[in-house]
């Protein structure tokens, strides 16, 4: 059963003020960019490096579908040369969203899939060489319909997996937590939820562990979206849960373990600002408890979609803005304790919306998203910058 909800009044945390501060374009910075897929809908979602320093990116791609869509994943050298990038598919649509590299050097991709007998959606898991080659292809669910938005290695070669179902009880989404073993078997599933619409759309692995997953949750159907976290122990049973929010939608993307027990949350919702959506980094201690959050806000709707830690325990914040209609990608730069430091856009032709974020091992960044966008498509987009 889901917790009561807990109101936050700005007042009552640490909360960074949302000071004006100009955003300044980061195109200098850029050390290589490619935008990879067809003249479709191409979304590139998360990007990883791999151990012989090469880089891996997953997402999905309509190119060379027929009315449908494939999950597409690139592979780049660390110079940004593309070394291969291939479509995943079967008869339905078929998506992408995360990926990590398993004990067997086979890239993992997980997202969710239409191409089953009822057309019905599954959570997918693809294993795929470092070559590209397709190793195994495994699909998870029940009698309705389940999505996986992400995934995260764990200490035994393994790997937890954050979405939601709807095969479980009501016939709402429900929060779906799946654990596999190296090979993609599943050890356990949890689900979670009330009586509203619950989703995990990210998880993180604790120090003890156990897994935090964060999303959104709603105590009724037609009531706003609230931040939504769950904390298990490593079988999957509860520890705490908690939810925060206002009279708006308030939407928990990803988050990070910060090295002290805690963990930074991003996001973005429209509950305590000014108009449109603003951008959300929140620190969330080892019990659940907000400590501090920053929000930040231009003149129209900002999203965060994901938080790392830069040298000296700072954060670089990937998301993207609405600058006169149109999105820019955004980096939001702040100090270890959320105090902002920067914002930084990609004024660009078409629309750039930030999606993922990865540090390098040399200090640079990879940012990837859906750059270029207009009527309905964009480019599978890969940028690094420099450190």
């Amino acid at each position: 059963m889901l917790c009561s909800k807990v109101w936050q009044v700005l007042l009552s945390i640490a909360l960074v003020a949302a000071t004006a501060i100009s955003a300044q374009d980061f195109r200098d910075s850029i050390t290589f960019e490619q935008r990879l897929g067809g003249s479709g809908l191409d979304v590139a979602n998360a990007v990883i490096e791999l151990e012989d320093g090469s880089y891996a990116v997953a997402g999905y791609t309509s190119a060379g579908v027929e009315n449908g869509i494939d999950v597409y994943v690139a592979k780049l050298d660390s110079m940004g040369l593309v070394l291969w990038a291939n479509a995943y598919g079967q008869s339905g649509n078929d998506y992408g969203w995360d990926l990590m590299e398993n004990d067997f050097g086979e890239i993992v991709v997980v997202g969710y899939t239409t191409s089953t007998t009822t057309g019905d959606e599954d959570v997918l898991l693809l294993a795929i060489d470092p070559s590209g080659h397709l190793r195994w292809r495994r699909r998870f669910g029940g009698d309705r319909n389940e999505r996986a938005w992400s995934l995260e290695r764990v200490p035994d070669g393994g790997m937890v997996i954050a979405g939601q179902t709807q095969s479980v009880g009501k016939p709402d989404w429900d929060v779906y937590m799946l654990r596999l073993g190296p090979g993609g078997n599943q050890m356990w599933a949890q689900v979670f939820g009330a009586d509203g619409v619950d989703r995990a759309f990210d998880v993180a692995v604790a120090d003890d562990g156990g897994f935090v997953f964060v999303g959104t949750t709603t105590s009724e159907l037609e009531s706003p979206r609230d931040l939504y976290f769950i904390r298990v122990d490593s079988l999957g049973k509860p520890v705490w849960q908690r939810a925060y929010g206002g009279d708006s939608d308030d939407v928990a993307r990803s988050i990070v373990s910060v090295g002290d027990g805690g963990f930074v949350v991003t996001g973005y919702g429209s509950s305590f600002g000014t108009g449109g959506n603003d951008a959300y980094l929140i620190y969330l201690a080892d019990d659940g408890v907000i400590e501090w959050r920053t929000e930040v806000g231009h003149p129209g709707d900002d999203r965060a979609m994901m938080t790392v830690q830069r040298d000296g325990g700072g954060f670089l914040t990937i998301g993207s803005t609405d600058v006169d209609g149109d999105w820019n990608l955004l980096l939001i730069e702040t100090d270890a304790t959320g105090g902002r430091l920067s914002d930084r856009t990609l004024n660009a032709p078409g629309e750039d919306r930030g999606i993922g974020v990865l540090r390098a091992s040399d200090g640079g960044y990879l940012l990837v998203g859906a750059f270029g966008a207009s009527s309905g498509a964009s480019d599978f987009g890969i940028l690094k910058l420099r450190p």
